[in-house]
């Protein structure tokens, strides 16, 4: 084997490998310029800024390397709306609404959580409250849940397939999602153990469908339910709604928490059922994944 043959591939492109390594070199400088902008018109970026700005790195990164290394279009890393996404998008939203419901049914029935009301400002209506923070959510998590299916299931993850194989890349795309988050406000090793699962979810509907419709309905999904329910969402209190769920018993690792139900063993069992389901329900397009 010569050195060439260790970088490129005999058609003369990076090995997946170095291309995934590329991608990220792109990602952290794009990431960099990006902010560096933002900076002359904002002060200090609140969370829907942050997510923004990542998620405009990330397709700037991504849209870089699919047109230099794939001679492929952007919409090649699984966003191509083919026949049967809408389905598959609202498949994945269904999902997530029913899983969140799971959750919080279980944890009221076991006593582990409770309802409570928030004051509303003067002069405000609950209806009015209500409604406004959960359209804003929406927007928040639409956003959120597009940059880190991107991000994470995209580009790297179909490069990862492609130089080894479907279970490498839900396994390793799936540890570093987790470990990503566990830098969140009350993060615990059964959070980040549940984030890795909800990754191998996602990873495993990308390999199911070749798009990565289904997980960003899901992830959305969850997301979304989980603030509009009134629950914590990995960590963080971004709902204002009239209402919020807090914890009623102990041990937290059962409901997670400050953290949230993802940080609780409740939420292990939903997600694993859920992965369960998405390999024996979803059909099997393999040959399709990052394809245009």
């Amino acid at each position: 084997m010569s050195v060439s043959d260790i970088f490129l591939l005999p058609d003369g492109r990076l090995r997946a490998g170095w291309r995934v390594a590329l991608f990220v070199v792109v990602f952290i400088l794009s990431l960099l310029v990006v902010s560096l902008l933002v900076s002359f018109t904002s002060q200090v970026p609140g969370l829907v800024l942050q997510l923004v700005i990542i998620l405009v790195a990330t397709c700037l990164a991504t849209w870089l390397m699919v047109r230099w290394q794939e001679s492929a279009p952007f919409m090649s890393v699984g966003l191509a709306w083919k026949p049967g996404a809408a389905a598959e998008l609202t498949s994945g939203m269904g999902v997530g609404v029913g899983a969140v419901w799971a959750v919080t049914a279980i944890e009221l029935a076991i006593g582990a959580i409770r309802f409570e009301n928030r004051r509303v400002g003067e002069g405000s209506s609950t209806f009015d409250v209500a409604l406004t923070a959960t359209l804003t959510l929406a927007g928040v998590f639409v956003i959120g849940a597009v940059m880190e299916e991107v991000l994470f299931r995209g580009y790297v993850f179909q490069r990862i397939a492609e130089g080894s194989n479907g279970v490498v890349a839900v396994l390793l795309t799936s540890l570093v999602f987790g470990w990503v988050h566990s830098s969140n406000p009350y993060a615990t090793d059964l959070s980040m153990f549940n984030t890795t699962l909800a990754g191998a979810l996602f990873g495993i509907a990308v390999l199911r469908t070749g798009a990565l419709w289904w997980p960003i309905g899901f992830h959305f999904a969850w997301n979304w339910m989980l603030a509009v329910v009134g629950h914590p969402v990995s960590g963080l209190d971004v709902a204002q709604l009239p209402w919020e769920i807090v914890s009623a018993s102990e041990p937290v690792w059962v409901h997670g928490g400050s953290y949230g139900p993802e940080g609780g063993l409740v939420a292990s069992g939903i997600l694993t059922a859920c992965s369960a389901g998405v390999l024996r329900l979803l059909r099997t397009r393999k040959h399709d994944l990052g394809s245009d």
